[in-house]
């Protein structure tokens, strides 16, 4: 599981979400019930690297993803992500495609898969009738009206079980990783503020209300556990904006 973003997400949902502190999640999950998709859309931000000095790095990533949540009786262990990321190599931009079966090692694009600022990128996980799961992700360039790839794989995390089939919750989350090697979260890229929409899902042969069970996180920075990062707007009804502070 990439470490994740940490954000302060505001209370605007309190009828309909659970707040819950994290030093690693920034943005909506459902849970509490057995869910076989989840998908979004969102248009990759403009990194700004130009205070970045030669030698350093800063990231910062956005998913959609099936377990890794759960509810209060089980402590789930695996997770299917997908999503694109977006960083800085000192002052050079780096946008990426990502996906990951945790706990297995996270894995990156191609360059078949390019992304760049502006794209406008479509990501699903599915689950398939044999357990395994499908993540998909299309990328169309800005003012373009077809899609310049798709990408798809199918897989298993390595730690699945019947106690934990890695499909207890759905979330779409933006995320800060960790260094190789290492616990320390490297600093938050400079992007801005960035929009979600057609947050869907699927739970139990139905299209649920995206309103219905929603939990959103109030993290605080992983490396200092006090500093805020962002304020998010609120889930209205399929989508929300992060704007970075």
């Amino acid at each position: 599981m990439f470490s994740m973003l940490s954000w302060l997400l505001i209370d605007t949902t309190a009828s309909l979400a659970e707040d819950t502190n994290s030093t690693a999640w920034a943005g909506y999950a459902v849970n509490n019930a057995a869910y076989s998709n989840v998908s979004a859309s969102w248009v990759v931000p403009q990194i700004d690297c130009s205070l970045v000095a030669a030698g350093k790095a800063t990231t910062v990533l956005e998913w959609v993803g099936l377990g890794g949540n759960g509810d209060a009786t089980l402590s789930q262990t695996t997770l299917e992500q997908i999503g694109t990321g977006q960083g800085c190599n000192g002052p050079t931009p780096f946008y990426i495609l990502f996906y990951e079966f945790f706990p297995a090692a996270g894995q990156y694009g191609s360059s078949k898969y390019p992304v760049s600022a502006g794209d406008t990128v479509s990501a699903r996980v599915m689950r398939n009738s044999d357990g395994s799961y499908t993540l998909s992700e299309t990328a169309t360039a800005k003012g373009a009206e077809s899609t310049k790839w798709t990408f798809s794989t199918t897989g298993s995390s390595p730690a699945a079980s019947i106690s934990d089939p890695g499909n207890r919750s759905a979330e779409v989350i933006m995320e800060q990783p960790t260094s190789s090697g290492s616990a320390a979260r490297l600093p938050v890229a400079s992007y801005g503020s960035i929009t979600f929409f057609n947050f869907s899902y699927t739970k139990a042969n139905a299209i649920a209300d995206v309103s219905d069970s929603i939990q959103f996180y109030e993290p605080l920075d992983g490396n200092t556990s006090s500093t805020q990062r962002a304020i998010p707007a609120m889930l209205s009804p399929t989508s929300f904006i992060i704007y970075q502070l």
